[in-house]
């Protein structure tokens, strides 16, 4: 399939690094509305560039534009997309009012396309074996999820003169005024809603904990930095997911079933390691000593996610970034690209996007809703 960038920061250079992995996707060129942003991608990468966006999707080789704009401009982009009959790959979230993203899901499916979105971590093979284990009945009925989205306090390290391959910078500032929360809680909300079936109630708590980002903004353009949200399933599960940029880093899930308890230690890792253990958090081990040695040391540390029974993930040779988000990006559209290919409706598609972009959003602004909350949107879980 012929696909086309819009935008080309920080974030795009991933998707490129990883487009190599999926050779049925086809760079046909890409737009930025910064001509130094666009310049510097397609000078690093050897891509055409576009002069519009406007003569970009009036190129009629593109099939579906890959949307890596910033958030407050998904809706604009993704929407001028689908109008002109192209199907969209949003990264998250898939706009900034619900109303918007369930506009765009509405849209597509009025013109006959598919709109998906990012993040696309529920594709990977950690995400893979905790799925499997779930539907096998390996932990019994799992009626608890904990999840972690904490990435440290990264404004008070020198993120200033980060840069992406191509040499873009990080948007530091901009990601502090969007939010932690709005960038990060879709990680293990994909998985948890792909595990689970959609969220039928939510009680959510956010604070801004730090003031002072070291960037210049004021308090008041500041988003929230801290956010626990408790999650109740179509399914019955319950689910706690907290998302910071103040905790140490700890991006683990913890699944607690009738019959064992799941853990993986990376979320933002495809191949992160993923252990099993008893009710009661312990394993057994040959020799008996041993798992007794374990046991004793892992007991009352916070970090017990490291211990456990190695569950076996499928193998993989793609390529992925060398950073701390050790991710297949393109494997996202790649995977969209694939059920537009056979005629089939994406099977976390748009409906799926908006339900993650509300939950998301309810998250990162809970002091601006009645809770507990329950989400306008929902879809139907996959088989």
């Amino acid at each position: 399939m012929k696909i086309a960038i819009v935008g080309c920061g920080f974030v795009a250079d991933y998707y490129m690094l990883t487009l190599a992995n999926h050779p049925a996707l086809e760079l046909v060129g890409v737009f930025d509305r910064d001509p130094v942003a666009l310049a510097r991608f397609c000078r690093h990468f050897g891509a055409h560039a576009f002069a519009s966006l406007e003569a970009l999707l009036a190129e009629p080789s593109v099939e579906m534009v890959l949307n890596l704009t910033d958030p407050e401009s998904h809706y604009p982009v993704s929407k001028a997309a689908l109008e002109a009959g192209r199907h969209v790959y949003s990264e998250k979230p898939l706009a900034m009012r619900v109303e918007d993203a369930c506009e765009l899901v509405a849209l597509a499916e009025a013109r006959g396309l598919e709109i998906a979105g990012a993040p696309c971590s529920y594709l990977g093979e950690a995400a893979a074996a905790a799925g499997a284990a779930i539907r096998q009945g390996t932990l019994g009925e799992v009626r608890l999820a904990y999840a972690e989205m904490e990435d440290s306090m990264v404004f008070r390290k020198d993120h200033a003169a980060w840069r992406s391959p191509s040499g873009a910078p990080w948007p530091g500032a901009h990601e502090f005024a969007i939010g932690a929360t709005l960038e990060h809680a879709g990680y293990y909300l994909t998985w948890l809603c792909a595990f689970f079936g959609p969220a039928v109630s939510m009680t959510a708590f956010a604070a801004r904990c730090f003031d002072d980002k070291g960037t210049g903004q004021r308090p008041d353009e500041l988003a929230n930095d801290f956010s626990v949200a408790c999650l109740t399933f179509r399914s019955g599960a319950v689910a706690r997911l907290t998302c910071g940029l103040a905790a140490p880093v700890d991006r683990s899930l913890h699944l607690v079933g009738t019959k064992g308890i799941l853990s993986v230690s990376d979320g933002w890792d495809y191949r992160s390691p993923v252990y099993r253990r008893d009710v009661l958090g312990g394993w057994p081990s040959r020799p008996a000593i041993l798992g007794k040695l374990l046991a004793r040391l892992s007991a009352r540390r916070p970090l017990r996610h490291w211990f456990g029974r190695r569950v076996e993930l499928a193998p993989s040779t793609a390529r992925v970034p060398a950073t701390s988000s050790r991710m297949d990006f393109a494997r996202g559209p790649a995977d969209l690209a694939r059920s537009i290919a056979a005629g089939r409706p994406h099977p976390f598609g748009g409906a799926f996007a908006a339900h993650v972009t509300e939950l998301a959003l309810v998250a990162q602004n809970a002091d601006r809703y009645p809770m507990p909350y329950r989400p306008t949107t929902s879809f139907e879980p996959v088989a």
